[in-house]
């Protein structure tokens, strides 16, 4: 396919600026109609495949990648506070991000009680009241860890009850991530997919899921590895895993997987080993004693929600669709076995073979196998994964990020508004995918993890060589 040549790299920018200018207007205007599911879908959809056809020209024009790397964080940060003045459609996570931050900022206490414990409070202004009404499974607690309710009590004190202060903050979060993929360095084409890519303006900015910190604090983690400073290694995975518990399926490279300067490697290595470890593990337990206690003491933690969610929940699974066809109710564990085994694998390798590029990409395929395989897989869980998988070069991670935006063509938007569009028997299915969309989406993946082998082989033949 010929590459797409535009007259100077002035031109290109402007073209694909205007394609992600694009994907925020449709977002905003979709938040000009809430309620109305037809259009709201329509902004997501389409305003995605706008972002989508910028990704498709940085990958097609060569002069993208000669661009100053000032010019991309730029227009980062340009896209970001644009697509933060939007409103969350086909959300309402948001209602909760903001209860949770009054609970933590007044009473310290998120976990202790359910939302539904304050229906029928008339101390609770219209505001906070329009708030509680929106929320999602109020039956249960949080199941958002301290830093995160950290993060949404500053939204309470910046302003309450109003998303954007949240909106906000996570434009600093995320111009945080993406200055540190410049400071790693990352490739300026793959800079400008962080910058422009749609899933992120989407979710992290206009719809304010937080998870992009998860990012930067295993960004953290990985940058103390590289430095082989065991102690702050620990520190910024527990404030990881305190943010997000998903973040802990990277443990294990971290904990087993030493990076040592020549003279450290020069000791015994068994003991070396043993007293990284320690150490590591050492920082992270204090993370999580420091961060956890403070909720401890006023009454509760997010364990009991998340046991509900690892156990009940599922939505847009991938893999875990098909072994839950194969295997029934015995799935979650073979999904579970399955990615402690990739996880095992990975520490394995890069303990005692190595890794082109060392720990990130270990972490990339962790996070990879983890939302590949399980039975809940939100658009915004991406967050996780595109910064590393860029600094990796990983394209099946990049992929997996960019086609999740399709689960929301469930059964349970249809059912509210396009009911019209399909078979009876989806539109009784609330929150399930349909089959071709789940296959659609692991042909993508697959064809990216195929291109993914290919030139990793080639990566790992030179590592060996020298």
């Amino acid at each position: 396919m010929p590459s797409l040549r535009p007259a100077t790299p002035c031109a290109a920018v402007v073209g694909v600026m205007a394609l992600c200018s694009a994907h925020v207007l449709a977002l905003l205007w979709g938040g000009r109609a809430i309620g109305d599911v037809e259009r709201e879908l329509a902004a997501v959809l389409w305003g995605h495949a706008a972002g989508l056809a910028a990704l498709a020209w940085v990958a097609l024009d060569r002069r993208l990648a000669a661009t100053p790397v000032a010019w991309v964080l730029l227009a980062g940060l340009v896209l970001r506070v644009l697509a933060a003045t939007a409103t969350p459609l086909l959300e309402d996570d948001h209602h909760r991000y903001l209860w949770d931050g009054m609970r933590t900022a007044t009473a310290l206490a998120p976990y202790r009680l359910p939302p539904e414990a304050f229906f029928g409070d008339h101390s609770l202004s219209p505001a906070w009241q329009a708030v509680l009404s929106g929320i999602n499974h109020p039956d249960l607690p949080t199941l958002y860890g301290p830093v995160l309710q950290g993060l949404f009590a500053l939204a309470w004190a910046l302003a309450p009850a109003q998303l954007g202060s949240l909106q906000a903050l996570l434009v600093l979060v995320d111009m945080a991530v993406l200055l540190a993929l410049a400071r790693w360095p990352v490739r300026v084409r793959w800079l400008w997919v962080y910058a422009l890519h749609p899933m992120v303006l989407k979710e992290a900015l206009a719809s304010a899921h937080p998870d992009g910190l998860t990012a930067l604090l295993l960004l953290g983690a990985a940058a103390a590895w590289q430095r082989g400073r065991a102690w702050q290694v620990g520190l910024w995975l527990g404030a990881a895993c305190a943010t997000k518990v998903s973040a802990l399926v990277v443990l294990p490279l971290l904990l087993m997987a030493p990076h040592f300067s020549a003279a450290q490697w020069a000791a015994p290595q068994t003991r070396a080993r043993w007293v990284w470890g320690v150490k590591v593990a050492a920082g992270l337990v204090l993370a999580l004693v420091v961060l956890y206690l403070p909720f401890a003491l006023s009454g509760g933690s997010d364990l009991p929600t998340l046991r509900h969610f690892a156990q009940q929940w599922r939505f847009n699974p991938l893999l875990f669709r098909l072994l839950e066809s194969a295997a029934g109710p015995y799935a979650r564990l073979l999904a579970g076995v399955a990615v402690a085994g990739t996880v095992a694998l990975l520490a394995w390798r890069l303990a005692h073979r190595g890794l082109p590029g060392g720990v990130v990409p270990a972490m990339a395929w962790a996070l990879f196998a983890l939302l590949l395989l399980a039975p809940v897989n939100n658009p915004w869980y991406g967050l996780w994964l595109l910064p590393l998988a860029l600094i990796a070069r990983q394209a099946s991670g990049v992929v997996l990020a960019s086609v999740t935006t399709v689960s929301y063509l469930n059964g349970h938007w249809f059912s509210v508004g396009l009911s019209a569009w399909l078979p009876q028997g989806l539109t009784n299915a609330p929150y399930v995918v349909p089959w071709p969309l789940t296959l659609a989406q692991l042909l993508a993946v697959g064809l990216a993890l195929a291109w993914d082998l290919r030139h990793y082989g080639v990566r790992d033949q030179r590592l060996r060589s020298r």
